[in-house]
């Protein structure tokens, strides 16, 4: 759970600083979808063009992880390159940074995205809200009065989702505070995952 919760702080800190820099979400492609939908809609072509590129990255990040796994690399090398990504990104025009932090947040999300046999996602938190209530309500309708086995897993929803809403806080903070706040996350990020490089091939 620790891991996951760390990956999530992180994913977490670099939406929101890349928001508040780069007016584009890293992981969440569905605020990028809605701006991209509106920018149509509005004949703004440049802008939509520029968020349609964020997806597409996303999307590229996403395939070159699971290459990477299928190739037998663990998810500590993956997370590695991700980190090395949000370092240049933090030094990298406007564009190209938005477009290398959301390609970073696509390796992160892909490399990671299983703990203790449950999957979960780091970078966006939505499905996990879903798997969260889904949880509690099979909690309270438990059958025989085995609420444990109900909710076997659940909390890790919860504890993720916080620790994502956490990484938000700290992200506008180091926007506010450092010229240069993506360095803090890319240094934390290839440790997240070291106890599974080089015995195992991360948690898939």
């Amino acid at each position: 759970m620790l891991q996951a919760c760390l990956l999530a702080v992180i994913a977490g800190y670099a939406d929101t600083v890349g928001y508040l820099r780069y007016e584009a979400f890293a992981g969440l492609m569905t605020g990028n979808t809605i701006f991209l939908g509106i920018e149509l809609a509005t004949a703004k072509y440049g802008l939509a063009a520029f968020h349609a590129g964020i997806i597409a990255i996303f999307l590229s990040g996403v395939i070159l992880s699971r290459i990477l796994m299928r190739l037998g690399l663990v998810a500590w090398h993956a997370l590695s390159i991700a980190s090395a990504i949000l370092f240049l990104c933090g030094f990298a025009a406007h564009d190209v940074g938005a477009l290398l932090l959301a390609f970073a947040m696509g390796v992160q999300n892909s490399a990671a995205n299983r703990f203790n046999g449950i999957a979960l996602n780091t970078v966006f938190v939505t499905g996990n809200l879903q798997r969260l209530g889904e949880g509690l309500v099979a909690w309270a309708w438990s059958k025989h009065g085995d609420k444990s086995a109900a909710t076997d897993g659940v909390a890790i929803f919860a504890f993720v989702w916080f620790a994502y809403a956490g990484g938000a806080v700290m992200g506008a903070i180091g926007h506010q505070l450092l010229s240069h706040p993506l360095v803090l996350p890319a240094l934390v990020l290839p440790f997240v995952m070291l106890d599974r490089w080089p015995a195992s091939r991360s948690a898939h």
